[in-house]
């Protein structure tokens, strides 16, 4: 993918090299290990009194432990409140391939601008833009302590992108999901998160969930997920249209492959050797891709009714 060099978008909040969140009490080992811990996690980040859910890109909890085992369970202490501090590796100064990154993650969120605005103003309406938070290590958001061990993910309460660009690299060398169109994928994901709570999707979904069990909550939120992977594919069709963005061969692969990599049953079979579909709650690898593809051919939000 090639996006014009002069691309940025004016609503990012660069903090990488800056320490951030906050420490947690320590937490016994017990029995159980990173599945103990992953329980959790989940709980603390779906369940937590007065906010509305984070909406990271993978399996939260599990592709946390798979990718960051030992950041994860700082992040457990963080969210749990008070304690001794959790300690940090966030560097000085960012590293030029970090800084490229950072660079083509604003391109990118420049593009999702252009595109969702035109569609929102052909519709009528006005588009209010989402921020963006590239952090390194951990920093604070709306929806409480950010960390690399989350993913990227998306804050309805404050309306930004949480982004440590680590996770490209994580992607790309431990997930086998590289190439820079597998990146913009994850971000037209996120952002695709901003335009459900624009429409009002996520706060119908919360709704719905309160007065579901656990395994019909996740069943919606695994629509939420597959509507906003039909968001991303809106993107990818309306980006091709702008004047200094290029898709090249092998683009619309990458993004699949990534949706591939992020699927439940892929996470879960990589993780923990079987797969739990009661416990689903970004939709499969198959389901993923078709939505993606569903967004990608018809170009219009209307083509991403997943039942919501």
């Amino acid at each position: 993918m090639k996006i014009g060099g002069n691309r940025r978008s004016s609503n990012v909040d660069d903090r990488r090299g800056q320490s951030g969140g906050r420490g947690g009490m320590r937490l016994g080992r017990g029995r159980g290990g990173n599945s103990a811990m992953i329980g959790i996690v989940m709980r603390l980040l779906f369940s937590r009194t007065g906010r509305k859910f984070i909406l990271p890109i993978g399996a939260i909890a599990v592709l946390g432990f798979v990718l960051f085992p030992n950041q994860m369970k700082g992040l457990v202490s963080s969210l749990m409140g008070g304690g001794a501090p959790v300690s940090r590796s966030a560097p000085a100064a960012t590293s030029a391939a970090s800084d490229e990154l950072a660079k083509f993650s604003s391109a990118v969120l420049d593009t999702t601008e252009d595109v969702w605005n035109k569609i929102f103003t052909d519709g009528g309406s006005r588009y209010p833009e989402p921020g963006m938070v590239l952090y390194s290590g951990g920093t604070a958001s709306a929806c409480g302590s950010a960390s690399a061990a989350m993913g990227p993910f998306y804050c309805p309460p404050d309306q930004k992108i949480y982004l440590d660009v680590s996770f490209f690299r994580e992607m790309e060398t431990r997930m086998n999901a590289g190439g820079d169109f597998a990146r913009a994928y994850v971000i037209a994901h996120e952002v695709g998160h901003h335009v459900q709570n624009v429409l009002g999707v996520l706060d119908k979904s919360q709704r719905q969930k309160k007065m579901l069990s656990k395994i019909g909550a996740n069943a919606v939120q695994v629509k939420v997920e597959l509507q906003a992977d039909c968001f991303a594919g809106i993107w990818a069709k309306h980006a091709q249209g702008l004047s200094d963005v290029a898709l090249e061969a092998g683009d619309f692969e990458e993004a699949i492959g990534a949706a591939r990599a992020v699927g439940d049953d892929t996470i879960q079979k990589k993780s923990q050797g079987y797969i739990v579909p009661e416990n689903f709650t970004h939709g499969t690898a198959a389901e993923r891709i078709n939505w993606f593809k569903s967004g990608y051919k018809a170009g219009t939000v209307n083509a991403c009714n997943t039942g919501l």
